[in-house]
């Protein structure tokens, strides 16, 4: 899919779930949302990421564009347990993608890995507003 101008959705919509779901420990206390975990919440955005089944038909499969969404969200988190500064890495690979996707023509399993990353840079910003802020 390519866009005459940058779309919001894709960009705003996924960082800010991301945000919002990093911050829901720290001001509801729900059952198995630990504080200072990331787990639930990234749990939380799998589950959300079904959503994307309702994004505008000109995208195309919407079964690939979950894939890519998953893929990418596994990736941008799984090697966060193990190497910290990864989340820096994520979110310029998600920054640099936000300037030039919307401008080619690609496939939904690419924009699902550009809407995954974002996802995962909000939880990122999220985690790190709520632990010092909230």
């Amino acid at each position: 899919m390519k866009w005459d101008k940058p779309p919001l959705w894709p960009v705003a919509i996924p960082s800010i779930f991301g945000f919002i779901a990093a911050c829901l420990p720290y001001i509801f206390h729900i059952p198995y949302f630990i504080e200072g975990s990331l787990i639930s919440p990234f749990l939380l955005l799998i589950s959300l990421s079904l959503g994307l089944k309702f994004a505008p038909p000109e995208i195309g499969n919407k079964i690939e564009l979950i894939a890519g969404t998953w893929l990418s969200m596994l990736f941008s988190f799984l090697p966060q347990l193990f190497l910290f500064p990864w989340f820096i890495i994520v979110f310029l690979f998600w920054l640099g993608q936000s300037m030039y996707v919307w401008k080619r023509n690609y496939p939904p399993f690419r924009i699902g890995i550009w809407i995954g990353s974002g996802a995962i840079s909000g939880l990122y910003i999220g985690s790190f507003f709520s632990h010092y802020v909230l």
